[in-house]
């Protein structure tokens, strides 16, 4: 339930960084009903043959300054040694401030039982300059288990203060000849739930000690969710699942998530198909005609309004407005083929609201449309998504169409299916750059930077490449417009958006560690490195590694120092909780950080400030306001006084918060999505209150 005040069993910033170190201190698929995969299909051939078993070891202003193999709990020099590794596939990583969580595709008898991984990052992420990097150390602080062999868990995600993690899970293991275990005496970890297709939530308050809170399954599911996200709106916290396209589980489902009831309640389920469903509508129509393969939430950084990027495969990247989960609204799609992974930028970029959209390629999906030939290896489109403002702003009632994707619009490639976009007007190309790694076969190793070793032996050409090995794969988008990428074996790659704008590459690290081939997901590849996913914090990348752990890289160019978290303290506390018409209640926000701070609060539309040291601005269209401080604080309280409504109409429950906080200098307003990003305005989960008006005729 949402309450005023923090209740004492929640961790404080200070009290979870001194579990930390406590801890850190102690430790020194099958196809079900026919043919599935992690992705949309399986091949008709081997996986990975080309790069199976190379260690790569090429790097441009990067260094790898950590490394851990998730080989077992502890230290990266007690137990994360490339020796000592992880047997079975490592899927997404994720990050909050001290803590990164990384989801478990499989592990075998040698590690047996685990869902997912907990370290301890901090030593990076509060580092004040690239020399304090060269003594950090990556730590595993716990495993959490998972009951059932045959469920891959795909994916993680963190609510906003890092308290909870949601697993995606998938029964996929059978698929990749992982061997099948008896966990009856594993011990590594406490475990979940049992079911093969499962959205998951774990409780990692004590990060040491993850504990499981509940699951959920629906009936239509087959496969379960590929991956999800989190997102605070309103006085809710929702999790968005995305599911591929066998019948109902196309496209999105919402659950609501309640921490203290442990929880998730389905509300609401959306695909393309079935233009803009809505809770009640019979669920057993068919589903969209396109894979939803992935889903980013952010609030939207001109307007506050909760806005989702909804990767659908051939049916592109869909912009939707998710601010009443319950009824849910397109803004705008951009047509592109095999829509994979799509990244707002967290602020607006040279004033422009712009987004990253990873196009992934693996070879078998040759015929299937949008693919030149084998040889290419995935696009990320530069995007501009400013015309959806006339959406957002209520000037426009349709959707807007973003224009189609440079591979779409190639001279002699036919898109595999337009049943998608046939329904838009087209309003023009908003397509700003792409960033490619190869073109196609006719471009040699010579000509690919990080690919120096098989340059050099004359008996390795390219000819393409075997499936997912050299695909692009999931990215993250700093404040300061750095992108880092996860490419499988092309390693991590940055890329900076430019002025003009476009993506121009800045570095690459393509450095594998020399774990032993039986410990990799050698179905897939047994190449490193095989990285599932990039994310930047403070100046650092993290990276997932499917085959050999997580690596934290630095680039020559990007400061270290000036995105460490911040520790502090937040309390609300209001007059009453009942107010009858216009009455006026007295707000005081209590701070106490280890610096300056800005704070802010988020009040009903028609609510009226009419006194305090803050100012109050308009958001999401006119339905809410926010009540910022106009002066920093760092130990103290923040006082205004809000005036409720008067008119009986008006009777009724109100949301007040969440309360906000940021450095001085924030990037922006708004976005950033799950704000684990210190540049920009953080939420404090849960701080949310209902409030309740007695309105009076006049």
């Amino acid at each position: 339930m949402p309450r005023d005040t923090l209740s004492n069993d929640t961790l404080t910033g200070t009290t979870r960084r001194a579990v930390l170190t406590a801890a850190a201190g102690a430790l020194g698929v099958s196809a079900v009903g026919g043919v599935a995969t992690g992705h949309k299909y399986t091949t008709d051939g081997p996986y990975g043959d080309q790069f199976d078993g190379n260690r790569a070891d090429a790097a441009a202003n990067t260094d790898v300054v950590g490394y851990h193999s998730l080989g077992g709990i502890g230290s990266a020099s007690m137990a994360g040694s490339p020796d000592e590794p992880h047997y079975g596939g490592l899927t997404e990583l994720r990050l909050h401030d001290d803590i990164a969580v990384l989801s478990v595709f499989s592990s075998r008898d040698e590690t047996p039982g685990r869902g997912m991984a907990v370290l301890d990052i901090g030593q990076f992420t509060r580092a004040e300059s690239q020399a304090a990097l060269e003594s950090a150390e990556l730590n595993v602080l716990s495993f959490f288990g998972n009951r059932n062999d045959g469920a891959a868990c795909m994916d993680v995600k963190l609510t906003d203060d890092g308290q909870y993690a949601f697993i995606s899970k998938q029964p996929f293991t059978a698929l990749f000849d992982e061997t099948e275990l008896d966990l009856d005496d594993d011990d590594d970890a406490d475990a979940g739930g049992a079911d093969g297709a499962a959205l998951e939530v774990v409780d990692i308050s004590d990060p040491g000690n993850p504990e499981f809170v509940t699951q959920s399954s629906l009936s239509v599911w087959t496969l379960g969710p590929h991956n999800a996200w989190y997102h605070q709106i309103g006085g809710g916290e929702y999790v968005f699942t995305t599911h591929g396209e066998d019948g109902v589980t196309g496209g999105i489902n919402v659950f609501e998530f309640d921490r203290e009831a442990g929880t998730l309640e389905f509300v609401n389920w959306w695909n393309y198909s079935a233009e803009l469903a809505q809770p009640g509508t019979e669920t057993d129509i068919d589903g969209g005609e396109a894979y939803a393969h992935d889903i980013v939430v952010q609030d939207d950084p001109r307007f506050g309004t909760p806005v989702a990027y909804l990767a659908n495969w051939n049916a592109g990247t869909r912009l939707l407005d998710v601010s009443d989960p319950e009824d849910i609204e397109e803004l705008g799609v951009f047509e592109q083929d095999r829509a994979h992974h799509t990244v707002p930028a967290p602020t607006l970029l040279n004033g422009t609201r712009v987004f990253v959209a990873g196009h992934e390629n693996p070879s078998s999906h040759e015929s299937e449309g949008h693919v030149r030939n084998d040889g290419e290896s995935g696009h990320y489109y530069l995007v501009d998504a400013d015309p959806i403002d006339d959406v957002l702003a209520g000037e426009r009632d349709e959707p807007v169409y973003l224009g189609a994707s440079s591979t779409v619009r190639e001279d002699g490639v036919e898109p595999a299916s337009r049943t998608a976009f046939e329904m838009y007007e087209d309003n023009g190309q908003t397509e700003l750059d792409y960033w490619i790694l190869f073109e196609s076969d006719e471009q040699t190793f010579d000509e690919t930077p990080g690919f120096e070793a098989e340059a050099e032996d004359d008996d390795q050409e390219y000819e393409g490449f075997d499936d997912f090995n050299l695909s692009a794969h999931n990215l993250d988008i700093d404040a300061d417009g750095t992108v880092v990428l996860g490419h499988y074996h092309a390693g991590t790659r940055f890329l900076e958006i430019t002025d003009d704008p476009g993506l121009e590459e800045t570095g690459y690290s393509r450095v594998g560690p020399d774990i032993p081939d039986d410990a990799a997901l050698g179905a897939l590849s047994t190449g490193t490195p095989f990285h599932w996913c990039a994310v930047a914090r403070n100046g650092v990348a993290f990276a997932g590694g499917i085959n050999e752990g997580t690596q934290a890289i630095a680039h020559d160019d990007v400061t270290v120092g000036e995105d460490t978290p911040i520790d502090l303290d937040v309390e609300r506390e209001a007059d009453a909780s009942l107010f009858t018409a216009g009455q006026t209640s007295q707000v005081q926000i209590h701070v106490d950080s280890d610096e300056p701070v800005r704070v802010r609060d988020r009040i009903p539309a028609n609510w009226e400030v009419v006194d305090g040291d803050v100012s109050v601005d308009e958001i999401s269209d006119g339905k809410r306001k926010v009540v910022t401080a106009d002066e920093t604080v760092e130990e103290g309280t923040v006082r205004y006084f809000v005036e409720v409504p008067t008119e009986l109409i008006d009777t009724g429950s109100y949301t007040v918060g969440p309360v906000e906080y940021a450095r001085p200098d924030p990037a922006g307003e708004y976005g950033g999505g799950v704000s684990v990003n210190n540049f920009g305005w953080r939420k404090e989960n849960a701080e949310t209150v209902t409030k309740t008006v007695v309105g009076l005729e006049t």
